[in-house]
């Protein structure tokens, strides 16, 4: 009950008129997307099953790089931007992000070009032209993805609503033209997403640049200085992110490969559309807490010496934790009743074969994510470390699990896969941070 009082008492305090209108640009801004990310969907869906299934392993692969590069980058330049803020050094940490982003960029379009050459040289798989496109889009599309962060960390909640709303509108109008054209196929689709990737990307980055705040000159000679101060510290915070991003890929997208492997294409479709409905009622709504949240607590946590407001981001991180609980929970029960009639909806029956392990997906994934959140402590702590054992360790158990469970049940192998490693992986992180908590 005490609990209750203090978290109602931090929400009346926080409570005005512009932070209620930043939470509805937040809340309606992710509604939004929801809605016309069902639209592409349904669109999307059009390909049928097995080439649905094709273009969800080119996402996975978009989410290998993000995961392993991008997102760690993201991470360490959320966690450190209102430190140099403070300092009056924004503008030399950020441009040291342009320049550490674009050398990416150069290097993963070469290794896709490369990959591409091979490929095709021995006829491993698509011709050419698909996977160079697929590897341009992926780069593009987490460029675009990276500055969605940056926008949130300057909380430009409405300017990134709008972006947000038109880039999906312009992907709807394209793929609709593609539709009644009928050349709705996988390479007209790669072109219409890269080519929203680069507009909308380009927007962004001219967005954040406007609203960045004016820093102190500095000395030619003490450039250097700043340069190897923040990169030895960004290294050092981001590093077991590159760990964390590789076994989060092989607990969240590896199965789709096992899937493909061990069933066939078809499923790898048939699931990539309910893990599209688990997103929208699970992972989106996190999402929502996470990006309202996430600059709040690290604000708070930007001074460690400042104890009563490092106390109250704690409040925020244990309000975070409740909320994507309880959503997981009502999530569930609404996958539990109207999970099949939600397929359809946004596809077609083809996809409703599995719709009765919603359920368990839904309440696997808000467990995974309610351990997530959790992680936020250590990470504004500057302790991301003490998470590197449970995060590799479930990484390595997801993909025990389902190459046997998928081996022995098919597709309902992963569900039991996902509700075992949620459950798992959030009990690990709970002991953690009470370990944690009890040494600050």
């Amino acid at each position: 009950m005490n609990y209750l009082n203090r978290f109602s008492s931090l929400f009346r305090s926080k409570l005005s008129g512009s932070s209620v209108a930043e939470m509805s640009w937040v809340f309606f801004g992710q509604v939004f997307s929801v809605g016309l990310g069902f639209v592409i969907l349904k669109l999307l869906s059009g390909l049928g099953p097995e080439n649905y299934g094709i273009y969800t392993l080119v996402l996975t692969i978009a989410a290998f790089i993000g995961l392993l590069f991008f997102g760690p980058l993201q991470q360490g330049f959320i966690r450190f931007y209102h430190h140099y803020a403070k300092k009056s050094r924004v503008d030399i940490y950020v441009k040291l992000l342009y320049k550490t982003l674009l050398w990416m960029s150069i290097i993963f379009t070469l290794i896709a070009v490369l990959a591409a050459s091979f490929s095709s040289a021995f006829n491993l798989y698509k011709p050419f032209y698909f996977l160079a496109l697929a590897g341009i889009f992926v780069i593009t599309f987490k460029l675009s993805e990276f500055f969605n962060g940056a926008l949130n960390i300057l909380r430009k909640r409405k300017e990134y609503t709008i972006i947000l709303t038109l880039e999906k509108s312009f992907i709807i109008l394209l793929l609709f033209l593609l539709l009644i054209t009928d050349n709705l196929n996988l390479v007209n689709v790669l072109i219409v997403l890269t080519l929203a990737a680069i507009i909308f990307g380009a927007i962004k980055i001219l967005i954040f640049s406007k609203y960045l705040p004016v820093s102190k000159p500095a000395a030619v000679e003490d450039l250097n200085d700043h340069r190897k101060e923040m990169l030895t510290k960004l290294i050092s915070y981001i590093f077991p992110f590159f760990i964390w991003g590789l076994s989060g890929w092989l607990l969240l997208n590896g199965e789709k490969w096992i899937i493909n492997g061990l069933l066939s294409t078809v499923d790898v479709g048939i699931y990539a559309i309910m893990i599209a409905l688990v997103n929208a009622f699970i992972v989106v709504p996190n999402n929502i807490i996470s990006e309202f949240t996430t600059p709040i607590i690290f604000q708070h946590y930007a001074d460690l010496s400042d104890r009563e407001r490092i106390n109250t981001g704690y409040d925020y991180i244990k309000l975070t934790i409740v909320a994507v609980l309880f959503i997981s929970i009502i999530s569930s029960g609404i996958m539990l009743i109207w999970g099949k009639e939600l397929i359809i909806l946004v596809s077609d029956s083809n996809y409703s074969v599995y719709w009765y392990l919603l359920p368990a997906l839904c309440f696997g994934t808000g467990l995974f994510l309610t351990g997530q959140a959790q992680t936020i402590l250590g990470m504004a702590l500057n302790k991301p470390m003490k998470y590197l054992i449970p995060k590799v360790a479930i990484g390595i158990l997801s993909v025990i699990l389902n190459l046997i469970l998928i081996k022995i049940y098919g597709l309902a192998g992963v569900a039991y896969s996902v509700l075992a490693t949620g459950i798992i992986y959030t009990l690990f992180i709970f002991i953690i941070n009470r370990k944690m908590i009890h040494s600050v």
